[in-house]
């Protein structure tokens, strides 16, 4: 992950630090790091969301590969991650629940299981898992019989990196670009 000041990453991007503030307004625009600005992350949301034929998306195109903002882990202290979502209330509004789901859990490094809807023996859709669930389904975090909403599976995650520990210099591997789901609707 390379950060860059707003600068800095609007000259990257062949746009005004206005026009960048604006960008940043809207939904689904990766949240700053400790007050920097994600490159890679940018640029792949600038080069999913900018008109094809406006020519400065080849600037954000060639400098990075987008995939490694949405995969690249980064090791955060829960102070750090507090500060961060408390940075993005509000963009996660709106999106699909189950999307939202399975990107807070590969926010924080979790397994996602999908199940069964099936009142009255399971009660929702998900289970979190610290690995893949083999044969004998070990280390389950939540939703042990798929109980979980997609609401719950992001409070779970939430609560997973943020309220168990009581060290706010504890750290854990997640991925910034993706934090945003965390975060408070309003």
């Amino acid at each position: 992950m390379s950060l860059m000041s707003v600068s800095q990453y609007a000259k990257h991007a062949g746009m005004s630090r206005q026009a960048l503030y604006t960008w940043e307004a809207k939904q689904g625009f990766p949240a700053r790091v400790d007050g920097k600005i994600d490159q890679d992350a940018c640029d792949a949301y600038l080069a999913r969301y900018r008109c094809h034929s406006d020519p400065r998306t080849k600037n954000a195109k060639s400098k990075t590969a987008p995939a490694a903002a949405t995969t690249t882990a980064t090791a955060m202290s829960v102070a750090a991650i507090r500060k961060h979502l408390a940075g993005c209330i509000g963009q996660a509004a709106g999106m699909d629940e189950d999307e939202r789901a399975g990107l807070a859990a590969k926010a924080v490094g979790l397994y996602l299981s999908t199940g069964p809807y099936n009142p009255p023996v399971t009660f929702g859709a998900y289970r979190l898992a610290m690995n893949d669930c083999p044969q004998w389904e070990p280390e389950i975090i939540a939703g042990g019989a798929f109980g979980l909403s997609p609401s719950e599976v992001v409070m779970e995650c939430l609560e997973h990196i943020t309220f168990i520990i009581d060290d706010d210099s504890e750290t854990y591997e997640v991925i910034p670009s993706l934090l945003y789901v965390l975060s408070k609707d309003n």
